[in-house]
C-alpha cells in the first residue's frame, strides 16, 4: 500500500482557479469561459455527483454522519448533512476529508479526458484547498453587499434574513481579493463584466511557456491520519518483533488481542469512548498491527466497508486509541468478534469502558443476551475483563433456538462463547 500521494499532470492546460464570495457573479464569469471555449467545472456540483454516485463515499459519509444522512436509494441527503456540518468544524473537516481526495480525482479526470486548452474551475474555497496550486492564475469576482442581497432575494428566493446570514457566514471579500491575480467586479452592467473578463482572458499565460501544473490527490483517500506514528514506524516497529504476518482477514473474520505487552509504557488521561468514524480507520489499523504483532493487516477499503456494516466502538486515551470492539445485534442477541487492546494493561481501563458502552447501546436496542467469540488463545486479561463484567463461558446448544440460531449464523469457526444475559426475567423463564 503506497503512503505517497497520487500526482496527476495536466500537459497543455491554462489552469484558472475562479472564487468569491455567495452571489458575486461567479456563474456569469463561468459561463462567459465557456461560450470562448473554456473547459468550465463547477467543484460543488462535482461533490454533488459523487454524493449521489459514489458508493464507497456515501457509505463513509453515513459512518461517521449517521444512517440518517442517506436516502433510501443511497444517495445522499445534503440538506440533513448541511446541517449537521453548517455550524460545526469539526464535522466539516470530517466530510472534507472523506469527500476531497474524490473530488480531485474526479476533476483531474474531466481535464485529462478533454481538449480545451483553457480550463476554469470554479470553488468556493478554492484558496482552502489544495486546487489552487493546480492553478496558473487565480481569478475572483467581488461586488457590493448590496448587490449580493438583491441577487439573493431575487434570483434565489431568499428572505433578508437568510440572505445577510448567508453573507456573514462567509469570510470577508477582502480576503480572496488580496490573493487574486485578476479581480471582476461584477457591480455594474453584464457589458461591463464582460469587458473586464475580454482584457483578462487576453493576458493568460502563453500556453507554450507556462509552467506544468498537477493536481495531487492524498494517498490515504477519504481517510486522515490521527494518529502520532505515521504507517512507516509501524511497519518498523512490527518488522523487528512480529513473526511473518498471516493472510489478511476479511473484515467478518474474528480477531482478538494475541500478544502479552507488559513492558509496554501506559497512556496517561482520561478515557473516552466512541463510536469509530472513518477518519480513525489509520489508528484502528495501527491498533490491531500492535495489539497482534502484525498478524492481522486488514486493508483500509476493507475496514471501511466493515465500518458500513457493524459497529465499532473506541476506547481513547489523550490521543492513542487503545481499544477497539466490533460487535452488531440482530434477533436481540448482540455479538461482540473483534477485541483488540493495546496495551493488554488497558483492558481494565478503556476496554471495560468500551464493553460498558456496548452493554449500554445493546440495551437501547432491547437486546436480551450480549455474546462476546473468544479464540482459545485470547489473553488472560480479555478473559478477564469478560469475566468481570459479568460474562460466563456458556454452551449453545442448551440456549432458545433464536438464540441459539442467530449465534450459529455468526460464531466464527474454533471460538468460545462467552455471554451475559440482558433481560434476567426473559433467562428465568427460559430456566423454567
Amino acid at each position: 500500500m503506497s503512503e505517497k500521494p497520487e500526482v496527476i499532470e495536466l500537459y497543455g492546460k491554462i489552469m484558472v482557479g475562479l472564487t468569491g464570495n455567495i452571489a458575486t457573479g461567479k456563474s456569469a464569469v463561468m459561463r462567459l469561459a465557456a461560450e470562448r471555449g473554456a473547459l468550465t467545472i463547477d467543484a460543488d456540483k462535482v461533490v454533488h455527483d459523487i454524493m449521489d454516485s459514489n458508493p464507497d463515499i456515501q457509505a463513509a459519509i453515513a459512518v461517521a454522519f449517521g444512517s440518517n444522512v442517506r436516502r433510501a436509494d443511497g444517495r445522499i441527503d445534503r440538506r440533513t448533512l448541511g446541517k449537521i456540518v453548517f455550524n460545526d468544524p469539526d464535522a466539516l473537516r470530517d466530510l472534507e476529508t472523506i469527500v476531497h481526495p474524490a473530488v480531485r480525482r474526479e476533476i483531474a479526470r474531466r481535464i485529462t479526458e478533454s481538449d480545451a486548452r483553457v480550463v476554469f474551475i470554479e470553488a468556493i474555497k478554492l484558496l482552502e484547498g489544495g486546487l489552487a496550486d493546480a492553478c496558473h492564475q487565480i481569478w475572483v469576482t467581488r461586488c457590493s453587499q448590496q448587490r449580493q442581497l438583491d441577487r439573493l432575494m431575487i434570483c434565489r428566493g431568499m428572505d433578508k434574513q437568510s440572505a445577510l446570514a448567508r453573507i456573514k457566514a462567509q469570510p470577508p471579500q477582502e480576503e480572496k481579493v488580496a490573493l487574486a491575480d485578476v479581480v471582476i467586479d461584477t457591480n455594474g452592467l453584464m457589458t461591463e463584466t464582460e469587458a473586464q473578463f475580454d482584457i483578462a482572458w487576453s493576458r493568460l499565460p502563453d500556453i507554450t511557456t507556462a509552467p506544468l501544473k498537477t493536481i495531487v490527490i492524498p494517498a490515504e483517500e477519504g481517510m486522515v491520519a490521527t494518529q502520532k506514528a505515521t504507517n512507516k514506524e509501524v511497519a518498523s516497529e512490527t518488522a523487528e518483533t512480529a513473526p511473518p504476518p498471516a493472510t489478511e482477514p476479511a473484515p467478518s473474520t474474528p480477531s482478538v488481542t494475541t500478544t502479552e505487552t507488559a513492558d509496554v509504557p501506559l497512556p496517561e488521561g482520561d478515557v473516552q469512548v466512541r463510536r469509530a468514524r472513518p477518519t480513525d480507520i489509520p489508528a484502528i489499523l495501527l491498533l490491531m498491527q500492535r495489539a497482534t504483532g502484525g498478524a492481522v493487516k486488514m486493508k483500509r477499503t476493507d475496514l471501511l466497508m466493515a465500518l458500513s456494516e457493524r459497529s465499532y466502538f473506541i476506547g481513547q486515551v489523550g490521543t492513542d486509541v487503545t481499544t477497539v470492539m466490533g460487535w452488531s445485534i440482530d434477533s436481540q442477541v448482540a455479538r461482540i468478534d473483534q477485541i483488540f487492546i493495546y496495551p493488554l494493561a488497558m483492558a481494565t481501563t478503556s476496554g471495560t469502558a468500551v464493553l460498558e458502552e456496548i452493554e449500554k447501546s445493546a440495551n437501547a436496542h432491547i437486546g436480551e443476551i450480549i455474546v462476546a467469540f473468544l479464540p482459545p488463545d485470547t489473553p488472560a486479561p480479555i478473559q478477564q475483563l469478560f469475566t468481570n463484567k459479568g460474562f460466563k463461558p456458556t454452551q449453545k446448544e442448551g440456549l432458545p433456538p433464536a438464540w441459539k440460531l442467530a449465534i450459529e449464523e455468526s460464531q466464527p469457526p474454533n471460538t468460545t462463547i462467552m455471554m451475559k444475559s440482558l433481560r434476567d426475567d426473559r433467562l428465568k423463564k427460559i430456566k423454567k
